[in-house]
């Protein structure tokens, strides 16, 4: 009887990261950040950079047919905030929303971006984010673009609850809680629920727990009517993870805002996003100039 071979699986790594460029750019408080760069063909660059600030724990396979479409005419910064494995965070990193969106505004700098050609795409607590920061007056993007920005983090009822209290070597019981409550309730389909599943499974329990005790407790809603800017919002009506009723009552919020459907999670993670960005960008130049 033949013995099967061991396989060895390696890390899944996206085409995106293949193509960019990874720098660790150092913040403020002395924490690096991972980003991801790419430039355009000189033939086809539109003159924008487009400046991507994931949601909490994704990771870039998550966003590849986007950022592949993105890079065809864009030049793109990939952001990688610092609850990932990726940034140099220690014990004495800061915390909180506000020292993210220090971080959106550090990498603005010290990567010398335009901000009257940069495109702010933030997802999720990371679109909440790039809001805090534009009403703190960090930075100034010419476009915010804002995918189902939420006005709490979201995680699942019971270990909001457990959060400061549980320790770390518990995560192995917490896991197949989380697991439960992405697949029953918050994917719209299998490969939804795998990429949020492949983020859960490549968590920090440290980081995110010493980052989440600063996010998990707070609301934001009193954020977004200070905000000044012109954005693009946009919703997904059938994604159950980002309830697209958050998003209208957010734009219901915002005096400047454009609300924009794409149906699916599928959607705003693939070329149809990118498409969209581009169609809106005319009309942003009419509104800023």
């Amino acid at each position: 009887m033949n013995k099967k071979k061991k396989e060895y699986v390696l890390p899944l790594v996206s085409h995106f990261e293949k193509e960019a460029k990874p720098l660790d750019v150092m913040m403020s408080d002395n924490t690096t950040i991972r980003v991801y760069t790419t430039k355009a063909p000189t033939d086809k660059r539109n003159g924008y950079t487009l400046f991507v600030m994931p949601g909490w724990g994704t990771v870039i396979p998550a966003w590849d047919n986007y950022l592949l479409e993105a890079m065809k005419d864009f030049d793109v910064v990939y952001f990688e905030s610092r609850e990932k494995g990726s940034s140099g965070f220690t014990r004495k990193s800061d915390l909180g929303m506000h020292r993210m969106a220090l971080d959106i505004k550090d990498t603005i700098t010290n990567l010398n971006l335009d901000e009257s050609k940069l495109v702010l795409f933030g997802s999720c607590i990371g679109a909440t984010t790039a809001v805090y920061g534009m009403v703190e007056e960090m930075f100034n993007p010419f476009m915010p673009v804002l995918l189902a920005p939420p006005g709490r983090f979201e995680v699942p009822p019971v270990l909001r609850q457990l959060i400061p209290f549980a320790p770390t070597f518990l995560w192995p019981i917490g896991k197949p809680i989380i697991r439960f409550w992405i697949n029953k309730s918050k994917s719209e389909d299998l490969e939804q629920a795998a990429k949020y599943i492949r983020t859960v499974e490549d968590a920090n329990p440290k980081r995110w727990k010493r980052l989440g005790l600063r996010l998990a407790y707070k609301r934001y809603w009193k954020i977004f009517p200070k905000l000044k800017n012109h954005v693009l919002l946009i919703a997904a009506e059938r994604d159950k993870m980002h309830d697209a009723k958050i998003t209208r009552k957010v734009a219901e919020m915002i005096d400047n805002s454009t609300y924009i459907d794409l149906k699916t999670n599928r959607n705003t993670h693939t070329e149809v996003m990118v498409e969209t960005i581009r169609e809106y960008l005319s009309k942003f130049e009419g509104k800023n100039h």
